[in-house]
């Protein structure tokens, strides 16, 4: 479904997935006014801004930790293939050039239309298509300073989607182990000095690695800590 303004394309599709909707429902809106990213920020964009999209996925729990990389793959996939953009990823699926956020993605579960066999999932996807100015702070870019015709959101939407269909099978084929490879060479903070905020607080040290479950693998003071959740800031150049 399209939309031109709505609070939250994730509110949206959450909905339509505990009024039994099937996998693949969509909401692309225009505009949206409380939307959410990760660790609760808020995600709002004026009209025409940003590709604003929600989509409805119906999968087992064993492939729900690979969605997130899955889909961020995408990004950069279709990004290179159809605008020749190059693109890196930074856990678990912040889409940057030159370190600068150009896309974010974000999954939550609709429990009430959960079970142990299937897990209802809202995959959010924004992508900064024609936006002038951010908020200071910020590190981000928008796609228009990237290429000479951006892509509408429509468009660009289809081919995520197709892009997406191509990386999913793998995962359901392979679990996450089979994309983890892939991600690793598009990684962004790898080997460098991070700071993760996680439910513990704060932590500094140095992401080496990425779990087969997902998780981030940080060193730190000496042990090797795992994040299946959290907000990393890239401490090397990104100050």
């Amino acid at each position: 479904m399209r939309v031109a303004r709505t609070r939250s394309t994730q509110d949206v599709v959450l909905r339509a997935a505990r009024e039994g909707a099937a996998e693949a429902f969509c909401c692309l809106a225009a505009e949206q006014t409380a939307g959410r990213g990760r660790q609760g920020r808020q995600w709002v964009a004026p009209p025409g801004a940003a590709l604003l999209a929600s989509v409805l996925l119906r999968r087992s729990p064993a492939v729900a930790p690979g969605i997130p990389f899955a889909a961020g793959l995408a990004v950069v996939d279709v990004l290179a293939a159809g605008h020749g953009v190059a693109a890196g990823l930074k856990w678990p699926n912040d889409v940057l050039v030159d370190r600068r956020k150009l896309a974010g993605i974000l999954c939550e579960v609709e429990p009430t239309r959960s079970s142990g066999e299937e897990l209802a999932i809202a995959l959010g996807l924004g992508v900064n298509l024609h936006v002038d100015r951010f908020p200071d702070g910020i590190e981000a870019v928008s796609l228009h300073t990237l290429v000479a015709k951006p892509p509408a959101a429509e468009e660009l939407l289809f081919g995520w989607r197709d892009a997406f269909a191509a990386r999913i099978a793998t995962l359901e084929r392979g679990g996450i182990g089979a994309i983890l490879d892939d991600w690793r060479r598009r990684a962004v903070g790898l080997g460098e000095p991070v700071s993760v905020a996680g439910p513990a607080g704060v932590i500094d040290g140095v992401a080496i690695d990425v779990g087969e479950d997902g998780a981030l693998l940080v060193e730190a003071s000496g042990q090797t800590l795992r994040f299946l959740a959290g907000d990393v800031h890239l401490r090397t150049r990104a100050g």
